[in-house]
């Protein structure tokens, strides 16, 4: 008897093909998304790895890093830091592999195509041809690198992020600047380098446009006649250690850091030593590298939750379409009861229909995830410009995303069997109408409402439990898509947004200590407005938990109104005042928020090796790296210099010639940077069109399954109200109702759900390097409702035609009884 009611389950699945088809889709997006984001993930890891290690295809990444861009240590300085740090390094400690000082100078790249003449600003790496550390890479298999390391004093490596959009070879000459003129290079190699796998500049998240930043790897020779330094001088020191010890990582509450940490105060004592000052970063410090890394773990902690979000949204249909189903089949279930068939052959039935829906749509996914990796990693290596090779999806990643979906499916159809075995024969078979009596209190608070817009909403909520289900599943598909349309949206709006409308500068100009009268002098004679500012990213402070951060310094000329060619957005207390005692400053909201401080208290911080006491007045919002703010003389007389680099303003028609170029060392287009960072943002919308295309696909599943089922269920009351006289418009505008005031929570339910996603997610990505704020945009809640609106009323031309072919005389028969 039990097989009689399995034909008759799989018939009923069959004819309600549009929403089995809607089920199988979300558990085959389900599959697909967790392999595909895991694979990806996968492969991601196994390249940095690749990257990272000490082999002869490595690049040994280094564990520390000591920098000062606003000073050169010499030769003598290095060697003794070196060696007093070998002397009292503690044995038990891993033991210190290599010491290597390097020169790395901002500077420019004088660039001829058919379009003119292009100043591009550049960074140079002098790296010696026998480096142990941060060594270039020159992947196999990949035919966008290639050559040699830079062994004389004439030859470059050019990074190969640029060599496409410059269109430079090997074998071709570039002339490049630092600030003190310009030479010719041989280029002899393109490759790329460990900390320069994200080709952005530091403190920024945002690339420039292709071929608008250029980074080379000189070698000693080379960087030493480009500067003009002497040989062996060094601005970076990199330490590479046995093995990779732990450094704390950013994104947990542990601390995992005890390992590198126990080796930086005996590297500040030999910096002490020898008179040097600077900054010192682990990896989880150093931002170049810790972008890497969170890129690679925001990618891993998101699989589970996407595929449990998605799985929930058809784990919820499932309920609801085979609640919808039994009810369907009571009298052929109460039959079954009344001839002795056992209620666990009844259950079995009704827990084999979503495991067989589940088998099915699991299958179609792992099948079609291999290309959602490969068009992932493809994405990656459109974004990042970094090559992966190897590409393969652990087994362990299939079992785990479809074990994962069969159990939320397995879920799904317990609660429907196990109501099936509950089902009593004489209350189906004792021809017994299924009149349902409204509920009084919903009566008295509609009763003063037109009739239709009252039964409206009596009906709309006479399954609330399946209204509240409606309601979640609409929550989770909006927040797999709004929540990140939020969190783009915010962090466009306020820095996108700051810099094209909140600034006034054409171009900066980047000069060596000194070096910026040459440049206002070149302002001067062109008519051009200027600014001095500093930009040193140096400042230390110490958090609430005791940890050392690092944090960028900048200072403008003021922060009113038209006192400096940058304005920032204060959203909490006022603009610091030059006045005696302690020293005022702003801070970035995310400093602010992460070390637990306030506006109106004061704090000490490290600046070039000096303590100072600073008083904060204001909060600042739009920056993406951890930055305090200081009025430009006060700032200057700390770090002993007056800009880092000079705002220009141009005058029409005038525009950045050689000799400018040959007296900075970079400049960067203020268009040129908006240009970048639009362009990335319009690749990851294409993305979030993808994602947001989904959301919106299962909201339209899940509005329809419902609208649907709430129709099918009301057949005898909406039959009723037919052959009693009510038309077939007052019967559409009743349903319209019913639509508007579902669509209506929904979308508020959607809009509360992307919020908090979003909010979970910023608090998730976030961390010292990198902070996301999160603003409710009205125009992106305005927008999630409306569809979810849209899509509600959508359904109600589907109802009124079902309601148009429905049988009166079969619907009403059971008034005769």
């Amino acid at each position: 008897m039990s097989a009689l009611l399995n034909k008759r389950l799989a018939r009923s699945l069959w004819r309600m093909k549009l929403r089995l088809f809607a089920v199988i889709s979300m558990v085959f997006v389900g599959v697909f998304a967790g392999v595909t984001f895991g694979g990806y993930a996968a492969n991601l890891e196994t390249m940095y790895d690749t990257i990272y290690e000490d082999s002869e295809t490595g690049t040994n990444l280094a564990d520390l890093w000591i920098d000062n861009q606003s000073t050169v240590w010499s030769s003598e300085q290095v060697s003794g830091f070196c060696d007093s740090l070998r002397q009292s390094w503690p044995p038990t400690s891993a033991s210190l592999d290599s010491c290597e000082g390097r020169m790395i100078l901002k500077g420019a790249l004088f660039h001829s195509n058919e379009t003119g003449e292009h100043i591009i600003n550049s960074v140079w790496h002098g790296i010696p041809e026998n480096a142990d550390i941060d060594r270039t890479w020159f992947p196999e298999g990949n035919s966008t690198v290639g050559g040699r390391v830079a062994q004389s004093s004439n030859e470059i490596v050019i990074d190969a992020h640029v060599t496409s959009a410059l269109s430079i070879e090997i074998g071709d000459e570039v002339r490049i600047g630092a600030g003190n003129g310009s030479q010719n290079f041989t280029v002899v190699g393109i490759a790329y380098h460990p900390t320069n796998i994200y080709l952005a500049p530091e403190g920024s998240i945002f690339p420039p446009e292709p071929g608008q930043y250029v980074i080379g790897y000189l070698s000693n020779e080379g960087i030493e006649s480009l500067s003009g330094l002497e040989g062996g001088s060094s601005n970076t020191i990199m330490l590479d250690i046995e093995g990779t010890p732990g450094f704390d990582l950013s994104t947990t509450i542990e601390y995992e850091g005890q390992e590198i940490d126990d080796i930086k105060p005996i590297v500040n004592s030999s910096m002490s030593e020898n008179e040097m000052d600077g900054r010192v970063r682990d990896r989880g410090q150093n931002e170049a590298v810790e972008f890497m890394r969170l890129d690679l773990e925001g990618t891993k902690k998101s699989v589970t939750p996407i595929t449990i979000m998605i799985g929930s949204i058809a784990a919820i249909t499932i309920v609801l379409s085979l609640q919808r189903l039994i009810q369907s089949q009571s009298r052929e279930i109460a039959i079954l009861r009344t001839l002795g068939v056992p209620r666990t052959s009844l259950m079995t039935g009704y827990l084999i229909a979503p495991l067989a829906i589940g088998a099915v749509g699991c299958g179609l996914g792992a099948l079609a995830a291999p290309s959602g990796v490969n068009s992932m990693l493809d994405l990656y290596q459109g974004l990042i410009g970094i090559p992966i090779i190897e590409r393969t999806i652990p087994l362990n990643l299939y079992m785990s995303q479809i074990g994962l979906v069969m159990l939320l499916v397995f879920i799904s159809g317990a609660f429907p069997a196990w109501k099936a075995t509950r089902i009593e024969p004489l209350t189906i078979l004792g021809g017994q109408s299924e009149i349902r009596v409204g509920s009084s209190l919903l009566k008295r608070l509609t009763g003063w409402m037109p009739t239709m817009l009252g039964l409206s909403i009596r009906s709309s909520v006479r399954k609330p439990i399946r209204l509240g289900l409606t309601f979640l599943a609409v929550g989770i598909s909006l927040m797999l898509a709004g929540s990140i349309q939020m969190m783009t949206v915010g962090l466009t709006d306020s820095i996108v947004g700051g810099l094209e409308d909140d600034q006034t500068w054409d171009i900066q100009v980047y000069v060596q200590p000194g070096g910026e009268d040459d440049v206002i002098q070149w302002a001067i004679d062109n008519d051009a407005d200027w600014e001095e500012i500093i930009e040193m990213p140096i400042g230390i402070l110490e958090d609430s938990t005791g940890m050392q951060r690092t944090f960028t310094l900048v200072a403008l000329q003021g922060y009113g109104e038209e006192e400096s060619m940058k304005s920032v957005e204060i959203i909490e207390g006022n603009s610091p005042e030059d006045v005696d005692g302690e020293i005022q400053v702003m801070m970035d909201e995310g400093s602010l928020i992460m070390n637990g401080w306030s506006v109106g208290e004061s704090h000490q911080v490290q600046i070039a090796g000096t303590e100072i006491d600073v008083k904060i007045t204001g909060s600042i919002r739009g920056e993406v790296a951890r930055t305090m703010f200081f009025l430009q003389p006060e700032l200057s007389s700390i770090v002993g210099m007056n800009a880092t680099s000079v705002y220009l303003d141009l005058p029409e028609g005038v525009t950045v010639d050689d000799s400018l170029g040959m007296m900075s060392s970079g400049i960067i287009d203020r268009q040129s940077l908006l240009n970048g960072i639009e362009a990335l943002l319009e690749q990851q919308t294409q993305i979030l069109t993808a994602v947001m295309g989904l959301g919106v696909l299962f909201t339209l599943a899940v509005m329809f399954n419902t609208m649907v089922m709430n129709i099918a269920e009301r057949d005898f009351e909406l039959a009723t109200l037919r052959v009693l006289g009510a038309s077939t418009i007052g019967i559409g505008t009743m349903l319209t109702f019913e639509s508007l005031l579902i669509g209506f929570i929904g979308g508020l339910v959607g809009v509360a759900f992307a919020f908090g996603g979003a909010v979970g997610m910023a608090s998730s990505f976030s961390t010292w390097a990198f902070y996301f704020p999160v603003i409710l945009v009205p125009s992106v809640a305005f927008e999630l409702m409306s569809i979810v609106i849209v899509i509600a009323l959508a359904m109600v031309p589907i109802g009124i035609w079902r309601i148009r072919r429905m049988d009166l005389v079969e619907k009403v028969k059971d008034l005769s009884q």
